[in-house]
């Protein structure tokens, strides 16, 4: 993984699954992931080792991927998003000056609701 890349997996794990860890874990996860705290930070902030700073980020992250390869919330909802933006780029392809008053408000209606939709997640 790309190190931007793992910083937003991460934190999506952390959203999905944060919960799951010890608190302990999961403050060390948020520093280094959210805060972009570098280990020495960290260890100074916590009064722990850079080396104690890393097994907990190495630990929590061991736990997140677990936590995803057994339920699989995270990857549901990527598809899930995906999906709903595909519906809102085809929705964005009707001309909706070329349809009738009826079917312009329902085309209008349905952008808006999924532009909601995507919003919320």
């Amino acid at each position: 993984m790309e190190p931007k890349s793992e910083m937003y997996e991460m934190g999506m794990l952390m959203d999905f699954y944060g919960s799951l860890l010890t608190r302990n874990t999961l403050d060390v996860m948020d520093m280094y992931y959210s805060q972009d705290m570098s280990l020495a930070e960290i260890g100074e902030a916590l009064g722990i080792s850079r080396q104690g700073a890393h097994s907990f980020i190495t630990k929590g992250k061991q736990q997140l991927l677990e936590f995803e390869s057994k339920l699989g919330m995270y990857g549901r909802f990527r598809k899930i998003k995906t999906a709903l933006e595909d519906i809102q780029a085809d929705l964005s392809l009707i001309d909706t000056e070329a349809v009738s008053g009826y079917e312009k408000e329902l085309v209008e209606h349905m952008r808006s609701k999924i532009t909601d939709v995507i919003a919320e997640l």
